[in-house]
């Protein structure tokens, strides 16, 4: 049977757009569907301020390698221009008498970080690009046990309970909006890797950074060689012969022989539960964040350091102050809501505004498979949080499609 394409990828989030760069990289023809470019990567290019994904790690690896993120500015130059909350008021730099006190904890951790997790997760990670989760979680029993396992109880049975709770823990909520009960401690670990530290000097060993994100560019560089981009959302996905049928919410349809669904999650399980003889798709559950953009006069308790954290008590999950000195936050349910940006600032105004009904998907859940049919891959978030993860799942329905892959 001959179809239109080679390869139909669905959605330009991070999965997406790497999934369609490894197979422009070998010349392999397809067409990439989705009513955006950037997905989660959801950004105000006038006033360079991220919505969705906000900042990146030095450890995304992958994800730099593909030259989609515009390096941006550091998010915390220092450790003296942050400041952690608790739910009773009590506020301290990362660096302070309240850290200091836990220091036999944060040296467990840091340690721990340094010569075992993050050696191994990196290994994971690179078996990822070519095997499913799955098969690269029995390769190593420790993440397996940490995939498994809730972030809460790994940090007991660690002993990291002091230094989590009054600074570790409250980046991994800022990074994911979820509560540490919640999160696995996979997930968990991932997002606080730049929080490991040398000591001394108690100085981050990753960067962590803003970015921008030039998204008629990359819709630009997607469309070049072996490419194509539609702006377009899917409507339908079913079995064609051997291949198949993409029908488009503008009345297109296309054929095609591989399908790589990295739409989120939820749509994906949407698109698909129609057709027979698939698995059905016990998604992860996502949480629901809000990312403002406001400008005004914040109060003086917050006014002396960049970037506020909170605990997960607190429904708000971050305030940092930018370069034009608007402030980017971002919170558990509506702010405008009964005003409750009165309690952090004593003049405001909402500039701009993103609710994410889906944000992350964060709850504890088995690893679901990435090959659904022959020719049918699915990538995205599913199996891991954040663009890193993403990315490696595009990468790795891509050497799917080019034979690359060890399954």
């Amino acid at each position: 049977m001959a179809y239109d394409y080679e390869t139909i990828v669905v959605g330009a989030g991070a999965a997406g757009m790497n999934c369609c760069l490894e197979l422009q990289k070998n010349n392999r023809e397809y067409l990439l569907i989705s009513p955006n470019i950037g997905g989660r990567i959801c950004n105000d290019e006038e006033r360079h301020m991220n919505y969705g994904a906000v900042f990146y790690f030095g450890t995304y690896k992958y994800m730099l390698q593909s030259g989609l993120l515009i390096e941006g500015p550091d998010v915390l130059p220092s450790l003296s221009q942050g400041c952690c909350h608790h739910d009773d008021g009590k506020q301290y730099p990362p660096i302070s008498m309240t850290t200091a006190a836990d220091a036999p904890s944060l040296l467990k951790y840091m340690k721990w970080m340094r010569e075992e997790f993050i050696p191994a997760y990196t290994k994971f990670k690179d078996n990822c690009t070519v095997m499913e989760v799955q098969a690269a979680l029995e390769l190593d029993p420790m993440i397996k046990q940490l995939y498994t396992e809730s972030a809460e109880h790994m940090i007991e049975r660690m002993g990291f309970g002091p230094i989590c709770h009054d600074l570790i823990s409250m980046f991994a909520h800022a990074c994911t909006g979820t509560k540490i009960k919640d999160l696995t401690a996979l997930d968990y670990l991932n997002t606080v890797q730049p929080l490991t530290m040398q000591i001394p000097p108690m100085k981050l060993l990753f960067c962590l950074k803003r970015f921008d994100f030039d998204s008629e560019g990359v819709k630009k560089r997607l469309a070049q060689g072996s490419g194509e981009v539609l702006i377009d959302e899917v409507a339908s996905v079913s079995k064609e012969g051997d291949g198949w049928k993409l029908t488009t919410q503008g009345g297109k349809s296309f054929t095609c022989q591989n399908v790589v669904m990295a739409s989120p999650a939820h749509i994906t399980k949407e698109l698909l539960a129609p057709v027979p003889g698939l698995p059905e798709l016990d998604v992860r559950k996502a949480s629901q964040l809000t990312g403002y953009l406001v400008r005004g006069k914040i109060k003086p308790a917050y006014s002396r350091h960049t970037v506020h954290l909170f605990d997960d008590t607190i429904p708000i999950i971050y305030i940092a102050k930018r370069f034009d000195g608007d402030y980017e936050i971002f919170t558990e349910v509506d702010f405008e809501d009964m005003r409750r940006f009165d309690l952090y600032f004593d003049e405001w105004e909402v500039v701009g505004k993103k609710y994410w009904e889906y944000a992350l998907y964060t709850a504890a859940h088995e690893a679901l498979p990435q090959n659904l049919a022959p020719g049918l891959i699915m990538a995205g978030d599913i199996n891991g949080l954040g663009m890193e993860p993403a990315c490696i799942s595009g990468i790795y329905a891509a050497n799917k499609i080019l034979g690359k892959t060890q399954d």
